[in-house]
Order: structure tokens, then C-alpha cells, then sequence
């Protein structure tokens, strides 16, 4: 059956159906003309949107359905995660052809809705629409921290150790590999780590929380890369830094693949985004030891890279082999870079927020 066939009306009553699951604690959910959620006392409200649009941001055949709605909502969390925020709800909006498959839509929203029920977010809303080009669907999410508890990117300090979360360049090279329509071969784990990487990101909910509950100065997500993020943080906080390329965290399938297809890996760790891994930077001193314990509890990759630097230093690496040299901006610029598949940038979140 076709969305077309079926009609609005009853494309919505699906919709709902599929959501009521994440409404359990929301008193006006789907279905009035707007919704009505709780704001705890002593929290603030953080909110993000991001639009994933059809031959911009994704192709259908890269990935099913369903893992499509998983990233949509998956890189809002991102964001909130980036603020140190728990997140609490999301308005979803879906434009697309009547000719599209009813069922391609309703497993888009069940992705939406696995990813809402692992971090307990309610799907409290949204919007339909038919479209005339290709697909798109657009996310707002909201969680709250404490008040003034928010996590900027305008904190750090010279001297502040620069940390990330997980490890960099994997999903760059699914990317690669999938816009190269390189076919796995016989137990090719590799291709499929990164694959996955690209289209299944995992938001660091959890970690933005105990990271900001830890003290960190500065944080924001790696969604156009490295050396882009690390700069909107020196940038917002009127400093330089080193990071230090033997010591950014990468995974062996990257190694592997990278080596196999002689592709510069330095590029896809520093400049290729979509890795959704926290940046962050903090005094050590203060909150180090509470770092290191919550990575070695959570079993999450924290990796100390670089180092916050006077603002007259700019932005350095420090290479292997000896010497420094500037660090590229890099990253991906969405209206350079138009038409090419696989990344976002949005203007939610928090003033001059623009990724």
C-alpha cells in the first residue's frame, strides 16, 4: 500500500500508534494541536533540530528503513548530549510522496521509536506532509539540565586537557565505502564495522550527563569533524590548541581498511565527521579522576588528544614523527559540499550553533 492510498488521516493514526509506547509520562501527547510536557523545577529547557534530507544528508538504499529513523532522531541526541543534557522529548516531521511505500514510512517511525525508548524520550508530536522532490524529516528534541548546569562550547581555559569519547574516522570511511559501492566480501567484518559506524550512530547520552556532572569546561559534539568542532570550541572560547595525531583514538577496522584501500587516514580522523563522539576539554585537576572513573565503569573509550593553548597560538598538530604543523579547518561545509550525501548541519540547539 502506498502512502497516497492510505490518506493523511490514516497515515497519522499510525503514526500515533506507533508512538504511544513513549508517552506513558507525557499529559497531553499526539493528538491535540499541540503537546503539554512537565519542566521539572530547577531545570532549564535545551532544545535542538536537524533536517536529514533526501540525496543530501542519505540515500534509501544505503540503509533499511528503520535504521534510517534510528540516526534521524539519534543525531539530535547528539546535540543534547553535547549540552550535558538529559534528553525528555521529540517533535517528529515527515514530508514525503504519496507514491512512497506506506510501510517505508511506518518502519522510519519504529527506528524513531527504538531510539526513543533506549534514552527515554517521549514522541510528543509533529507534522505530515506530501513533498515533491524527495524525502525529508525533520527532528526537534528537547531535554533539561540544571539550571545554568549547561555545558558550552565557550569554557575552556589554556592549559585544559582536550579529551574525546569513542574512537574517529569510521564513520567517514562507511561513508567512503558506501558511496563507492564497495560490496562486503565473505566475512568482511570490517566494511560492516564501518557501515554501521556511518549509518547507526550511537548518541553519548549517558556520557554528556556524568561528563557535565563531572565539571568539564567545554563540550560539543564531532558531527563535522575533529578539526572543525575542536575549532568552534577555540573559537567560542577565545583560544588555540594542540591535539596530538599519534594519540587520536581509532578503531583497527579503520586501520585495516584505511591501509587496504590506501586511503590518508589522517584526513578521515581529523576532517571526515559524522562520528557523533564528544569533544571536550577540563582542568584535570579538578575532574580527571572522576573522567577516568566513569570510562572505566562504562567501558566507553575517553581519550586524552591535545591540550587548550593561548588564543596568539592557534590551532596546532603535533605530528608523529617530530614538529607541529597548523591544523586544517577541514570538516564539511553543507552548502560547499552540496549534493553529496551524508551529513548535516542544523541551527538548533544554542545561539551560534551551527552544526
Amino acid at each position: 500500500m502506498l502512502v497516497g492510498e492510505i490518506g493523511e488521516e490514516k497515515l497519522l493514526q499510525e503514526v500515533r500508534r506507533i508512538f504511544a509506547a513513549t508517552n506513558a509520562d507525557v499529559p497531553v501527547a499526539i493528538g491535540d494541536d499541540a503537546a503539554v510536557t512537565d519542566s521539572p523545577s530547577g531545570r532549564q529547557q535545551v532544545w535542538t533540530a536537524d533536517l536529514l534530507v533526501e540525496a543530501i544528508h542519505f540515500r534509501s538504499h544505503w540503509q533499511t528503513p528503520q535504521q534510517l529513523g534510528r540516526k534521524c532522531l539519534a543525531v539530535n541526541l547528539s546535540d543534547l548530549a553535547a549540552m550535558g543534557a538529559a534528553p525528555a522529548a521529540a517533535l517528529v516531521s515527515i514530508a514525503c510522496s504519496g507514491k512512497r511505500p506506506l510501510e517505508e514510512i511506518t518502519d522510519i517511525c519504529r527506528g524513531i521509536r527504538e531510539v526513543a525508548l533506549e534514552h527515554g524520550v517521549a514522541v510528543t508530536g509533529g507534522d505530515l506532509s506530501a513533498s515533491t522532490g524527495g524525502m525529508v524529516i525533520a527532528i526537534a528534541a528537547g531535554g533539561t539540565v540544571g539550571a545554568g548546569d549547561a555545558v558550552l562550547r565557550s569554557g575552556a581555559a589554556p592549559g585544559d586537557t582536550i579529551y574525546v569519547t569513542g574512537a574517529l574516522g569510521s564513520a567517514a570511511a562507511g561513508l567512503r565505502l558506501l558511496e563507492n559501492g564497495t560490496l562486503s566480501k565473505p566475512d568482511d567484518s570490517d566494511s560492516e564495522t564501518l557501515r554501521n559506524a556511518f549509518i547507526d550512530p550511537q548518541p553519548r547520552c549517558r556520557a554528556g550527563e556524568a561528563l557535565a556532572a563531572a565539571g568539564v569546561s567545554a563540550m560539543t559534539d564531532i558531527s563535522d569533524g575533529l578539526s572543525t568542532d575542536l575549532r568552534h570550541i577555540c573559537q567560542a572560547s577565545g583560544t588555540g590548541a594542540q591535539i596530538r595525531m599519534e594519540d587520536l583514538p581509532c578503531d583497527e577496522a579503520l586501520l585495516r581498511t584505511a591501509q587496504e584501500n590506501e586511503w590518508d587516514l589522517r584526513e578521515l580522523m581529523l576532517g571526515g565527521g559524522e562520528d557523533y563522539e564528544l569533544l571536550f576539554t577540563t582542568d584535570d585537576e579538578s575532574c580527571g579522576d572522576a573522567i577516568r572513573r566513569y570510562s572505566s565503569e562504562s567501558g566507553l573509550r575517553i581519550t586524552a588528544i591535545g591540550n587548550v593553548t593561548g588564543a596568539d597560538t592557534g590551532i596546532t598538530l603535533a605530528l608523529p614523527e617530530g614538529g607541529t604543523t597548523s591544523l586544517p579547518a577541514g570538516g564539511f561545509d553543507h552548502f560547499r559540499a552540496e549534493g553529496r550525501g551524508g551529513r548535516h548541519t542544523g541551527m538548533g540547539g544554542r545561539p551560534g550553533d551551527d552544526d
